[in-house]
């Protein structure tokens, strides 16, 4: 369960972080959008597969797959 908290820990700290980048937080366009738009909907979608491997894990756990 350690590991899938860690692995949720990453998406959340890069959407906390992303004002205070200064290569996300500029006048930039990446593919087409602004930069922190990109940077936020690129976590976004990388957030929901580490969400599901945290309930994977919990309920793995829960049911006594793992101890």
């Amino acid at each position: 369960m350690r590991v899938a908290i860690l692995l949720l820990m990453v998406p959340v700290a890069a959407l906390l972080a992303t004002v205070w980048l200064p290569f996300v937080n500029a006048p930039h366009i990446w593919l087409g959008m602004p930069s922190m738009m990109t940077w936020s909907v690129a976590w976004v979608i990388l957030l929901t597969p580490a969400l599901g491997y945290v309930e994977y894990q919990r309920t793995r756990r829960r049911d006594g797959g793992d101890r």
